[in-house]
């Protein structure tokens, strides 16, 4: 696992959410967050970068480690797409950033939304802190092929390339999503990953959501909507961010540079749904 890209947040810390003013608006009357098919959300670059490091680093030790157990690997990440979705929704570390304000909150017109780090990551979710740095992408992900490879060295014959060794290289296809391209540091950003997974559906496959843990107790899964992105249909869901209405996990609000709202028109806004009192 890549210890080190989940991230754990100190008790007061807060993460960003850049948005247009209708998601805003449906943010803050529904009371949830939405998390979206990651590579439909992303370019061509974006979506093959974690599998490039991925490659890079099995070419750094295909000589210590052996091409068939590299193959092994390879093969678990590349069918990971096949039985799961990855979904996710985008926060940053950084409050009014320009750049950000440009690219996810319809060229400054939207808002920042500023979360309570602690209460969002007791959501059904896996936070990711996203790593920027090529060399450092390799260098971890090396880390860990090493790390596989030693405890399957040392197992029992009849324990190799088992349930363990599956559930670790499924890990790290999913983890490869915390890797993007140097150009995006500025987001600075955290990434919140929920799976779908694929079930047979007539002649088809559908997606299904089987929950997770929220707040420390189990949840049944969300239903998994869709939306067309251009022309493709993208799935998504949308979690309820109050633990059944006992927090309220938005501490504060930035407005956009273009957004001519008033500080008071969105206090009244807050005030009239009752928002603070959660």
């Amino acid at each position: 696992m890549l210890i080190s890209r989940e991230y754990k947040p100190n008790e007061n810390d807060l993460i960003y959410h850049y948005c247009s003013a209708e998601t805003f608006h449906s943010i803050c009357t529904n009371k949830t967050i939405r998390l979206s098919d990651l590579f439909s959300m992303n370019d061509f670059l974006e979506i093959h970068w974690g599998y490039s490091i991925w490659e890079k680093a099995a070419s750094e030790i295909i000589k210590d480690v052996g091409e068939d157990f590299l193959n092994r690997i390879d093969d678990i990440i590349s069918s990971t797409g096949i039985r799961t979705n990855i979904l996710a929704s985008c926060f940053s570390l950084e409050p009014d950033v320009l750049s950000q304000w440009r690219a996810y909150s319809n060229d400054g017109f939207g808002y920042c939304i500023g979360f309570y780090a602690k209460n969002i990551i007791q959501l059904p979710i896996k936070p990711l802190k996203v790593l920027y740095n090529e060399k450092e992408q390799i260098k971890e992900t090396v880390a860990i092929l090493k790390a596989i490879y030693e405890v399957e060295n040392s197992a029992k014959e009849s324990e190799k390339f088992g349930s363990d060794f599956f559930e670790a290289c499924a890990t790290l296809a999913v983890d490869l999503a915390a890797f993007k391209n140097p150009a995006f540091s500025e987001e600075n950003e955290i990434r919140l990953i929920h799976l779908l997974n694929f079930e047979p559906s007539n002649k088809f496959l559908k997606l299904v959501d089987h929950g997770g843990t929220s707040f420390d107790k189990d949840v049944k899964g969300e239903k998994v909507n869709f939306r067309m992105v251009q022309n493709l249909p993208v799935p998504y869901i949308d979690i309820n961010f109050t633990n059944n209405g006992t927090i309220n996990p938005i501490k504060e609000v930035y407005i956009g540079p273009k957004n001519d709202s008033r500080e008071t028109a969105i206090s009244v806004f807050f005030g009239n749904f009752k928002y603070w009192k959660c």
